[in-house]
């Protein structure tokens, strides 16, 4: 079931599961609470305006201000997909490359 579960992971989700530490996964309970906590506990709506409005901070990694822009997508209840965020920032944005979305 627990394979099951991970096969269905996409980008940040897969990348949190994939830092957990060997072993830190004892039951499917276990996962399903770790995940939970990570991704849902702060249940804080994100409106749009604050989501598009989100910056880069100084010296931040740019995979570290993306991780956190998406987490913070995850928590805005517009039902925009990436592709109409990023279409958003760049009107250039090619629709074949959100396929998945």
């Amino acid at each position: 079931m627990a394979c099951l579960f991970i096969g269905t992971l996409k980008r940040v989700a897969f990348e949190w599961f994939m830092k957990l530490p060997i072993g830190s996964i004892k039951t499917l309970a276990n996962l399903e609470k770790l995940f939970l906590a990570h991704f849902f506990e702060n249940d804080t709506e994100i409106s749009v305006p604050t989501l598009l409005a989100a910056k880069q901070k100084k010296e931040e990694p740019i995979k570290t201000f993306v991780e956190r822009f998406q987490s913070m997508a995850l928590h805005c209840s517009s039902g925009m997909t990436l592709f109409i965020l990023v279409y958003t920032i760049d009107p250039k944005a090619h629709r074949s490359n959100f396929d998945d979305d």
